[in-house]
């Protein structure tokens, strides 16, 4: 019979080490974490009368905002008499009723007291409400958010599968983010579906992305490498993919047979691409989410459109790959494969 090895046990998190203004500041850092809100204010003790020590305010489809309140108890324990007092202070602050309330509490809480306390804040006219415990808390820093382990308790996690873990679950994030931000709305498209399919870049809000170099200090002066790679440089959306979002470099002339055989044209006046067909392509670079460091959405003053701000790790740049893409007869899009690339 095979033997079965040890498992390894993680004690339970101290938060009660932590004092009460710390326990917020790690709340509010989860928080800020798990949207991208359009607003986020952290009142601390000049909110406690009201109730709230974060609020947040997410935007939804068709401009519509929904109002987040998170109220922080580093308690050893709480009642449900105690749950109910916060639900009713909340309702009554200046700032309006919340659509989600969320409790943060540093102890257990019995799963009879959880229906009890979201029932009460029901008929109290709240949308949604949910307690975050100790165990929950502890979960989400296991599991996303290491660095904040680190940081608040000083423990490292280095092992290799706990970070393959975090890094799948922050680059699925990521796209869902990046997702919502760079492209339209669906009332807000004008192209039927199969347009779409065939110009995909038409989904997307802006039609250029500036690609910054994370390690950039000189930033807006363009300064190159010694291998003449700029920090930055303005390329154009063009579509997500499964590992992350593809973008236009350029525009290059391409040579290609019967075969579907094809190459990279670099002297327009040699003859012997003479036997070939001669196609323009996009130059399309596909930047995997795990070399996304950032990005800021609306730009700044210099360029108003969205940055990327990317590992350039891969030979001074930031593409796991290259591909090139032809138009087709009706219209769409082909990708040429890779394989059938020759040189001459």
């Amino acid at each position: 019979m095979d033997r079965v090895a040890p498992s390894r046990t993680i004690n339970q998190l101290h938060f009660e080490d932590l004092d009460p203004i710390r326990f917020e500041e790690l709340i509010l850092s989860i928080a800020y974490r798990t949207n991208r809100w359009l607003e986020i204010n952290h009142f601390g003790k000049k909110g406690s009368d009201d109730g709230i020590d974060i609020e947040a305010i997410e935007e939804l489809d068709a401009g519509v905002h929904r109002r987040w309140y998170f109220q922080c108890k580093r308690y050893k324990k709480i009642t449900l008499k105690q749950l109910k007092d916060i639900v009713d202070d909340v309702i009554v602050n200046k700032l309006g009723k919340p659509d989600i309330l969320v409790i943060a509490v540093s102890c257990a809480v019995r799963k009879a007291t959880i229906e009890s306390f979201k029932e009460y804040a029901a008929t109290k006219g709240i949308g949604h409400a949910s307690i975050w415990t100790s165990t929950v808390i502890e979960a989400k820093l296991y599991a996303e958010y290491h660095d904040l382990l680190f940081s608040y308790f000083g423990i490292s996690l280095s092992s290799e599968r706990r970070n393959r873990i975090a890094t799948v679950r922050r680059n699925i994030s990521l796209k869902e983010k990046m997702k919502k931000d760079f492209l339209k709305r669906v009332a807000e498209m004008s192209e039927d579906v199969w347009e779409r399919i065939k110009h995909p870049y038409k989904k997307f809000k802006s039609s250029e992305i500036l690609i910054r170099s994370v390690d950039d200090t000189f930033y807006p002066e363009n300064i190159p490498d010694e291998l003449g790679n700029y920090p930055w440089y303005k390329v154009e959306s063009y579509d997500f993919y499964h590992n992350g979002i593809r973008v236009i470099i350029g525009i290059r002339e391409l040579f290609i047979d019967r075969e579907n055989n094809w190459g990279i044209i670099k002297n327009h006046s040699e003859k012997t691409y003479d036997q070939y067909h001669r196609v323009k392509a996009f130059e399309i670079g596909n930047i995997p989410f795990s070399n996304i460091i950032e990005y800021d959405i609306n730009g700044d003053e210099f360029f108003i459109y969205p940055h990327l701000f990317c590992d350039f790790s891969n030979q001074g740049h930031p593409y796991e790959s290259i591909d090139y893409v032809v138009e087709n007869k009706d219209g769409g899009h082909v990708f040429l494969d890779r394989s059938r690339r020759i040189l001459i």
